[in-house]
């Protein structure tokens, strides 16, 4: 028998102050760069590509029995690709260095399909203008194999080089003390966020990744200008400053309107660093008070702004480096947490925070904290909207090398024992209108399948209801449709297996779940 239910909206019943969000982001960073997280073995060659890919599904199986729902993804790390770019080279973090071939493999596209299947979202991690470090950049052949990447021939790139330290004379035969080679300067190069033909390098980097792969986020993490880049002489250093944030956040907006024009249901999110606000220099004109704790670093080393993102609504989400435990002496994550909350709020945007698994030191005391953390981000978020359970809390842990072992492990068994204990879906982007699907059609039960017709571009959440419980007795106190501990998984396909030990003794529901964030409309078939 099929029946339709109407969905019902957040706040629908009254929740108890332990009562697990059914939206919230849960995030794991996933660090390619230097092979912080994966891969842990770089060439070319199908040998090389298979170890790799198994790695990667090992790392994607943890997460998803974890409860997390969405990987970010490292795909550029430095002017670089981890998939099939026809602007930028492969990335000798995954091929090695000038390895003279091409993986025979692409990644991202590996990653998504893998994500998807396991019913969790991609977000295609960018650095936005980082070319290179601890050396000039050099020209490199592009992935797709036609051309040439010479952002330094096309005047491009910004550079910066530090001074390089006194080198130590070295003993020769003898004992006699010979000249040590000299020392090289340290070099940091960027595509120059004031130029418009870099920004519209960066902006087609992110067209392609957007455009030609099914990833479900962008994000940016926190490189803008290097650290400390010396002003222009004989340039008024404030009006500079306030030029270079306004740089940035020009590529933002840029990549923003983008997105809306490619597909507007991409989520584009950037991570800056913990602590904002320019020490009250950017709070006031928004009417906020600086944060609590903490000092902002950024606002005149990197010149680095989030206020005007939300503000303007260039992002969808932040996911500030919060990375700090509940007790540190002078950034205690709690106040910084309440803050950023707040101020996503004020500007209808998503505060994801970003936690550092390593604040400390490996085992229950450090898994605890980022139990506690993920709490705290729950009730302030629920405070924030003055509603009882969070409808849009968001956790994005750094990083998997802590939880796959590679560093360290016992954290997912804790998060999928505790906090995660209950799947999760999506924030929805209620500043953004969703097309509505219509009602689901065809469900039916094949034994232990369920599959029913597909609609463009929709994914769906499947429960499973025990027998004694109508619809009603099962609705979730927030968020739409059913509660959290009913859903057996996401799909990205018109079909899904319902384990044994779920295949009797209950209903089932498959409800359209958009790229968006919401849930449409369930059917049901006993």
């Amino acid at each position: 028998m099929l029946a339709l239910l109407p969905a019902f909206a957040a706040g629908a019943g009254l929740a108890t102050p332990a009562e697990t969000p059914k939206h919230e982001m849960r995030g794991a960073w996933l660090a390619t760069v230097y092979g912080i997280d994966w891969p842990s073995r770089t060439g070319t060659g199908e040998a090389v590509a298979k170890a790799q890919k198994k790695e990667l599904t090992d790392i994607l199986d943890l997460l998803q029995s974890a409860g997390f729902n969405a990987v970010f993804f490292q795909v550029r790390p430095m002017a670089d690709a981890f998939y099939r770019s026809t602007l930028e080279p492969w990335s000798e973090f995954l091929t090695g260095k000038d390895p003279g071939g091409e993986p025979g493999w692409d990644p991202l596209k590996f990653a998504i399909e893998e994500c998807h299947a396991r019913g969790m979202e991609l977000h295609a991690w960018v650095n936005p203008f980082r070319v290179s470090k601890n050396e000039e950049p050099r020209p490199r052949p592009i992935a797709s194999g036609k051309g040439t990447f010479n952002p330094m021939e096309k005047g491009l790139v910004l550079t910066m080089r530090d001074k390089p330290a006194r080198p130590k004379r070295a003993k020769g035969k003898k004992g006699k003390r010979r000249p040590a080679p000299a020392a090289q300067p340290a070099v940091m190069a960027i595509l120059d966020p004031g130029n418009p033909a870099a920004r519209k390098h960066v902006v087609e980097v992110c067209r392609e990744i957007v455009g030609k792969y099914d990833v479900d986020g962008l994000i940016f993490d926190d490189y803008f200008y290097p650290d400390r880049f010396p002003f222009t002489p004989g340039a008024d250093p404030k009006k500079e400053a306030d030029q270079r944030r306004e740089n940035v956040h020009q590529t933002v907006r840029e990549i923003h309107a983008m997105i809306q024009i490619e597909k507007p249901y991409v989520r584009f999110g950037i991570s800056p660093a913990g602590v904002a606000g320019g020490n009250g220099k950017a709070t006031a004109k928004y009417g906020l008070t600086p944060p609590p704790v903490g000092s902002d670093w950024m606002y005149d080393r990197i010149f680095c702004d989030p206020l005007p993102w939300l503000a303007e609504g260039t992002v969808d989400y932040v996911s500030p480096q919060l990375y700090w435990a509940s007790d540190h002496s002078t950034n205690p994550y709690e106040p910084l947490a309440e803050w950023w909350s707040d101020v996503a709020f004020r500007f209808g945007r998503h505060f994801f925070s970003s936690q550092n698994i390593g604040a400390l030191p490996a085992g229950n005391r450090a898994w605890e904290e980022q139990g506690r953390e993920v709490d705290t981000n729950r009730r302030h978020n629920a405070a924030a909207y003055g509603v009882d359970v969070a409808p849009s809390a968001g956790h994005v842990l750094y990083s998997v090398s802590y939880m796959t072992g590679k560093k360290c492990s016992g954290l997912t068994d804790y998060l999928a024992a505790n906090q995660f204990a209950h799947p999760a879906l999506m924030p929805a982007m209620t500043w953004k209108k969703a097309p509505n699907p219509g009602a689901l059609r065809g469900l039916r039960r094949d034994g232990g399948m369920l599959n029913w017709y597909p609609q463009p571009g929709m994914r769906y959440v499947v429960y499973a209801v025990p027998d004694g419980l109508s619809p009603l007795d099962a609705l979730a106190a927030s968020g739409a449709n059913f509660r959290p501990e009913f859903v057996l998984g996401i799909t990205y396909g018109h079909e899904y297996q319902v384990p044994p030990s779920r295949s009797s003794g209950y209903w089932y529901a498959v409800a359209p779940y958009d790229r968006y964030g919401n849930e449409w409309h369930p059917e049901i078939v006993k």
